[in-house]
């Protein structure tokens, strides 16, 4: 089913929105503007049971910049639909200076700001409840680890497309266990804070200031976790189609290790799991596009991660 046969914003019509006016769509859904200060969201994959923990993980955050609101869940003829408070300010993505000109620091310090507040809530029992993907059970017991939850997510997703890396993928057998061990050998400084799992430059939204004033689309991968993982995957999200994409993630890392003290080491050994976890995220896509296994293959074959993993 396409997006111009109508279907998903008759979604919202149906609710009595008579011109939602679309924007953003992305993996999880799309968003509409209504003409009430508030936004519709149609979720193409989530069950109510999800969009229920989401909302109850929403309502238990205290951060310095807006997150959002969800307050009605409605059911639609294929999807549900959210209803939530519209957030302030603009994508970073349409305001960002360009990488390697004088003022991209301010656009990944805006990036860092964020994390660096994500950082330091602790994980909550809403947040231990958050499946990830397309996993139909929490992603994390409480007593267990979160290198071996990772880990347990990994080899999860791997199994459903390996058969597709492997032939993309240089030694990517070798490469894979080498990841599994470096995974497990990582001994995070805290395990049990939250990890949003999609910070993107669309995922911000800011001021005149570039100074982040909203994070959206928590739950596609969050988690209780390592800080460190949300570090190494908004580095890689950044401009994750941009032919810079590598030099983008160095300075990224750089940056990351001066400001937060991530280690460069685990910030790869991360980025390379989120490569896996991410690379057949769209499969299920109502819209078909494009596969994320390329994108995983040029990681796994660039020549930091072939020394890393090899």
């Amino acid at each position: 089913m396409q997006y111009t046969n109508d279907a998903i914003p008759e979604h919202v019509r149906t609710l009595g929105h008579e011109d939602p006016e679309l924007l953003a769509i992305g993996m999880q859904g799309a968003v509409f503007r209504l003409s009430d200060h508030r936004v519709a969201k149609v979720w193409f994959h989530s069950p109510r049971t999800e969009l229920e923990r989401l909302q109850t993980l929403y309502a238990g955050l205290r951060l310095p910049f807006h997150t959002p609101e969800i307050l009605e869940i409605h059911e639609g003829s294929r999807w549900l639909v959210t209803i939530e408070a519209e957030l302030p300010g603009r994508p970073l993505h349409e305001v960002a200076p360009a990488f390697d000109t004088p003022t991209w620091p301010a656009a990944r310090d805006c990036v860092i700001d964020v994390l660096a507040e994500l950082a330091t809530v602790q994980a909550s029992p809403a947040l231990f409840a958050m499946t990830v993907l397309d996993e139909t059970e929490p992603f994390r017991r409480a007593e267990q680890s979160w290198t071996d939850a990772l880990s347990g997510l990994l080899a999860r997703r791997v199994a459903t497309y390996g058969d597709q890396l492997d032939q993309v993928v240089d030694k990517f057998e070798t490469k894979f266990d080498c990841l599994q061990q470096l995974l497990r050998q990582i001994e995070p400084e805290n395990g049990h804070r939250l990890v949003h799992g999609d910070v993107t430059a669309g995922n911000i939204l800011v001021d005149e200031q570039l100074r982040p004033v909203s994070v959206l689309d928590f739950g596609l991968l969050s988690m209780a976790g390592d800080p460190a993982f949300d570090g190494a995957s908004a580095a890689a999200l950044y401009a994750l189609w941009s032919p810079d994409t590598r030099s983008i993630e160095a300075d990224f890392d750089a940056a990351l290790a001066a400001r937060l003290g991530y280690s460069t080491d685990e910030l790869l050994v991360y980025r390379a799991v989120h490569a896996l976890l991410i690379g057949n995220a769209h499969d299920a896509d109502p819209f078909g596009r494009d596969s994320g296994v390329p994108l995983t293959a040029n990681l796994l074959n660039d020549r930091r991660y072939v020394a890393l993993l090899t």
